[in-house]
């Protein structure tokens, strides 16, 4: 089954079709989607294609492998090799099981499911990159990677597939925006699009704390993409997550102290986590000891919109 075919008939025991899916192929566009299971909180995403999902495979297979070493050490210092770093802002990986859907074997790669105990999720899915296209890509799949979201991807070096929002001053409405949307995103009208999913106020006020949590991510992505050569990504993304019931909570003096641990900081618990590995593509031999300039231009572009919010954003 490979990314473009029709939704199953029917699931195995214990995995459902995932509800919050953002962006990507997923179920309304009739294709099998991202599942999710029922026993433990993992996310089920489809290799599709051979070599993407191969790829993918070998990216999250080396993450853990620095992810174990990582844990054997036990050292308690602060990790300076790159892909342990990494390990703290990339979903954690749990194998590449293969189910059996419709009387066909799918190979899927199992990951932490980042929206789990979370009541209002929002999440954003933000691709990363001028460019989007891989080496192997042909002629014709360049020229339509290269229309899509022009504006955005020239300007910022990233765009917005797709993200959701629990709209705090409608009281938790959800709110839905796809490909069409990100689309129409430009230079000008692009923070809105940031504001909106940050259930800014009508002011246009973000939570400072909200913002602090999620650049300490974003931070971390962009230390990691300003020193690694490894690897050249291609349509990757940042997934943004964080809960907008807690949002709620927080602007709400009743409720805000169960927010509040005992150093007195607020528990937002927001998340920007690297996903989307199929196009990660070793360093060819004219580039090596440089850095992804097109990954990097997006990462710097998003934190620096973040810092802009932080500049303004209200107290907590």
């Amino acid at each position: 089954m490979s990314e473009g075919e029709c939704i199953p008939s029917n699931l195995p025991a214990g995995v459902l079709q995932l509800e919050n899916q953002v962006a990507g192929h997923t179920a309304a566009q009739g294709c099998l989607g991202l599942l999710k299971t029922t026993s433990d909180g993992t996310i089920l995403k489809p290799t599709g294609k051979v070599l993407c999902g191969l790829r993918e495979i070998a990216f999250y297979e080396r993450l853990q492998e620095a992810r174990n070493r990582n844990t054997d050490q036990a050292t308690g210092d602060e990790p300076t090799d790159l892909w342990t770093v990494l390990c703290q802002v990339v979903p954690r990986y749990y194998g590449h099981p293969k189910l059996t859907i419709d009387r066909k074997e799918v190979e899927f790669i199992q990951l932490e499911d980042l929206t789990e105990g979370l009541k209002w999720p929002c999440i954003m899915d933000v691709k990363i990159g001028r460019r989007t296209w891989d080496p192997l890509a042909t002629p014709e799949k360049r020229k339509a990677e290269e229309s899509k979201y022009r504006a955005c991807r020239q300007r910022f070096g990233l765009c917005i597939p797709g993200f959701q929002l629990y709209s705090v001053r409608d009281g938790g409405q959800l709110i839905r925006h796809g490909k069409d949307y990100g689309k129409q995103l430009t230079e000008d009208n692009i923070r809105d699009a940031f504001l909106l999913f940050l259930n800014a106020t009508e002011t246009g006020r973000v939570s400072r704390t909200l913002l602090q949590q999620f650049l300490h991510d974003l931070h971390l992505i962009r230390d990691w993409a300003r020193k690694q050569t490894t690897f050249r990504l291609y349509s990757s993304s940042v997934l943004l997550v964080y809960d907008a019931a807690r949002l709620a909570a927080a602007r709400s003096e009743l409720q805000r102290a169960s927010l509040t641990n005992a150093n007195g900081t607020l528990l937002l618990t927001a998340k920007a986590r690297m996903i989307d590995f199929a196009h990660a593509f070793p360093t060819e031999a004219g580039e090596a000891d440089t850095v992804d300039e097109n990954y990097l231009q997006g990462v710097d572009s998003l934190v620096e919109i973040f810092e802009q919010f932080l500049a303004t954003a209200k107290d907590d």
